[in-house]
């Protein structure tokens, strides 16, 4: 009994793994005036809402976050005429999709 218990929930566990999926998304925020973090944290946040509208055109439901901010973002800075420091900041994220 007790192994034909393992079998079902190590059957179950790989079936629900099977139809979990990603869907990457990315982000550019143009150039803006606020601090690089910010800058990054706007990225990711504009690449998880894309990643979270693959998911759910595909017919899936986003797995949350947690709260937790993921991803990864690369920047670049400029500075304008008068000194003020710009930047322009690319995320990328990707959202698990049950």
């Amino acid at each position: 009994m007790r192994s034909s218990m393992l079998v079902l929930l190590v059957s179950l566990v790989i079936v629900v793994a099977a139809y979990a999926t990603e869907y990457p998304g990315w982000g550019d925020t143009g150039w803006v005036y606020e601090s690089k973090s910010a800058c990054c944290n706007d990225a990711i946040a504009i690449a998880a809402q894309y990643s979270e509208q693959a998911c759910s055109t595909a017919g899936g439901m986003p797995s949350p976050f947690d709260g937790a901010q993921q991803g990864t973002c690369s920047w670049q800075w400029n500075q304008d005429g008068y000194g003020n420091t710009m930047y322009r900041c690319n995320g990328q994220s990707t959202v698990w999709c049950d």
